[in-house]
């Protein structure tokens, strides 16, 4: 590893590895040093598409955050996944594949100037420029119909639907769309309804950022792993390097932070750059006074609701992977690693998900308290209030059960925000992660009414003939009754995002410019979820993909100019 290099990108996860990509083929003139703390996370065992829900759990690939107690959630301290070495995040999520609301990229260009970048026109088209469509098999033309100016082939994340069909996920299909629209493209800009889950998977393996961006990368591409970088270099107000473990690496042009919505303000208060009293308080030297550096975090929460389902259902799953001997288990998973077939190659591929648009929830007292601008972003005709998915795993329900469990998402606006600070000066120390959960009134009100929506859908008489019993769920349909299951079992969906939010100029809460820079320094942009100025009604990995994307093509664009 050399002392200097043009640029230096901290954090290799699913927008870092897709940023370094990028400039170091579009500027092969310049050096780039990608730096991770974590390891490489190329051990083809573990990116078996039917394990995705369970990856998290392998020793250094999470860094195991949790939150701080949540008043509104009895106090419990919730798990706050977040993935560690290269492909981030990507390389532990579930793999859902969701762009968002046409009207949710609008509201983000309006909130950060109106300049159309960040309009759905142009976002489509750097989804297309990224996006590798596998178009669905013959199987689920009924459910599944993409046009063609809606989706990319030609970019680098594989994105598709199932590799194996279920034969009974097309009779779930019918009943549930019976009582709720069909959608047959949740990615075309208008996510409402019932459809086919998109997902980042090809031959039923996980597309993870760095196979997807690293795998071959270019001579003037440095990458080095378990390389903590514990705070960033500074001449007046200039960033000049970072330090990675007492040694010091120089950047000729730009230090570019894409460490995610957690670590990104962490380093940054670390480097003296955020709220002169949080970082006198950890007597820290102030570089740069930035009040609303770690704070703004939004997230989502989610609860299941599972049916024991009899085994003539449709989409019913036993539990996995306890419905395998632990020696038949083993098996699968070795013949996974060598030739990428069998059990795991298939097992656990059709999801539904829906986005669903509730008049009950926007016509409540506590929407009409909301300020204007949050009331504008929830009142576009294509944003959702809230979303269901089936089918994730539950080992709570002991194999030969068959069950569904479906998720409940409550897709909250800027109304409950949350912080990211520093538990201490040192480096190494986790940061205090509050989301504030449930906090405000509105959001109280949307969870409940989401989850009352979803067991009225799940009790109509197509979908009901199916279940032997509830196994978990509220005790009933008073919203008191709901409340307590949500305080009691709702957890993070591990979508953070705003902790260094973008946006205008004249906005107090303004961490980043539309060109990624931080306010009031030069040569230092933040590349991740964290400029995001809201939470979008999408599962976060394709947004981190378009951010860097749009990161990559106005810093290349200022680098070849002239």
């Amino acid at each position: 590893m050399s002392p200097e290099y043009d640029f230096i990108i901290v954090g290799g996860g699913t927008s870092g590895s897709l940023l370094a990509s990028r400039l170091s083929r579009s500027l092969p003139h310049l050096t780039i040093l990608l730096l991770d703390a974590g390891g490489p996370n190329d051990d083809v065992s573990l990116q078996s598409f039917a394990e995705r829900h369970t990856t998290m759990m392998t020793p250094g690939y999470n860094w195991g955050y949790r939150t701080v107690p949540q008043p509104e959630l009895k106090g419990r301290e919730i798990d706050y996944s977040r993935g560690m070495g290269l492909g981030g995040s990507s390389a532990i999520n579930f793999c859902v594949w969701t762009r968002g609301p046409r009207d949710d990229w609008e509201h983000w260009d309006r909130l950060v100037g109106g300049e159309g970048t960040w309009g759905w026109g142009e976002v489509l088209r750097r989804f297309r420029k990224t996006e590798r469509f596998h178009p669905p098999d013959k199987e689920l033309e009924p459910y599944v119909r993409c046009d063609d100016d809606k989706h990319g082939y030609e970019g680098e994340i594989d994105v598709g639907m199932t590799a194996k069909w279920d034969p009974t996920f097309g009779d779930f299909l019918d009943k549930t769309t019976s009582y709720c629209p069909q959608n047959y493209d949740h990615n075309s800009g208008n996510p409402l309804g019932i459809a086919v889950c998109q997902q980042t998977t090809h031959n039923g393996q996980r597309v993870t950022a760095s196979g997807a961006y690293l795998q071959d990368p270019p001579e003037n591409l440095h990458i080095t792993t378990n390389a903590t970088v514990t705070k960033v270099l500074f001449e007046d107000k200039k960033a000049i390097g970072v330090e990675v473990e007492g040694k010091k690496i120089t950047a000729r042009k730009e230090i570019i932070l894409s460490a995610g919505a957690i670590d990104t303000p962490k380093l940054l208060l670390l480097s003296g750059i955020g709220p002169p009293s949080h970082l006198s308080h950890h007597r820290l030297p102030l570089i740069h006074a930035l009040p609303s550096i770690g704070q703004k975090l939004h997230d989502r929460l989610f609860i299941c609701i599972v049916s024991i389902q009899k085994p003539t259902a449709s989409h019913h799953r036993t539990s996995y992977p306890t419905a395998m001997t632990p020696e038949k288990l083993m098996s699968a998973r070795k013949q996974w690693a060598t030739d990428q077939t069998g059990e795991l190659a298939s097992y656990n591929m059709p999801q539904m998900i829906g986005f669903i648009r509730s008049s009950t929830i926007l016509a409540g007292e506590e929407f009409g308290k909301l300020g204007e601008e949050s009331q504008r972003g929830l009142t576009g005709e294509t944003k959702p209030t809230y979303e269901i998915i089936s089918q994730g795993p539950h080992p709570s329900i002991p194999a030969p059960h068959f069950y569904l469990a479906t998720a409940v998402a409550f897709h909250a606006t800027e109304s409950s925000t949350g912080s990211v600070t520093l538990s201490s000066s040192n480096p190494t120390d986790a940061p205090l992660i509050n989301p504030n959960f449930l906090a405000h009134p509105f959001d109280r009100h949307l969870a409940i009414n989401a989850v009352r929506e979803a067991m009225e859908l799940l009790e109509k008489p197509e979908l009901a003939e199916d279940v032997v019993r509830v196994a978990e769920g509220p005790g009933g349909k008073g919203d008191e009754e709901i409340l307590e299951y949500i305080r009691s079992t709702a957890t993070s969906m591990w979508h953070p995002c705003s902790t260094v939010a973008m946006g205008k100029p004249d906005n107090p809460d303004t961490c980043v410019d539309t060109n990624f820079r931080v306010l009031g320094m030069k040569g230092l942009r933040v590349v991740d979820m964290s400029v995001a100025p809201f939470l979008p009604s999408a599962h976060t990995q394709a947004v981190a993909y378009v951010i860097a994307e749009t990161a990559s093509e106005k810093i290349v664009g200022e680098y070849t100019q002239g």
